[in-house]
């Protein structure tokens, strides 16, 4: 099982244990390591990372019911970029190698600490 394209954190938890109840198995219950393991396996890297800073720890160091509270919370505090929205933020914020001057890389690079601030005044929020 892996991550759909548009799919959030949450949906995609949700459908992990839905298709975990839904299997013919379901009655004999699997190892807390293989749940994890297939769990985080099927993520985003984008998650895993945002789950290792909100756990301030490695998120395979924790239990496979630590991991799903972790992700619903991570989810639900993070905000939603439409498909065109990410397209649009990809192709605005691509560097050219080509004839960039100093001056450029300076705007480029004060423009990058301001969405990492951002991104970590967001997630502090959360936690």
């Amino acid at each position: 099982m892996a991550a759909r394209l548009n799919e959030t954190l949450e949906e995609y938890v949700e459908r992990f244990q839905y298709n975990l109840q839904r299997s013919p198995d379901a009655s004999l219950p699997l190892p807390d390591n293989v749940l994890k393991t297939t769990l985080i396996r099927g993520m985003k890297e984008q998650w895993i990372e945002t789950l290792n800073i909100m756990g301030k720890r490695d998120i395979y160091q924790e239990n496979f019911a630590d991991i799903i509270d972790l992700c619903i919370r991570c989810s639900r505090g993070s905000t939603r970029l439409k498909p065109a929205e990410h397209d649009r933020f990809v192709r605005d914020n691509k560097i050219l190698t080509e004839g960039v001057t100093h001056a450029e890389i300076g705007n480029l690079l004060e423009t990058f600490k301001t969405d990492i601030l951002g991104t970590l005044t967001t997630q502090l929020d959360v936690m």
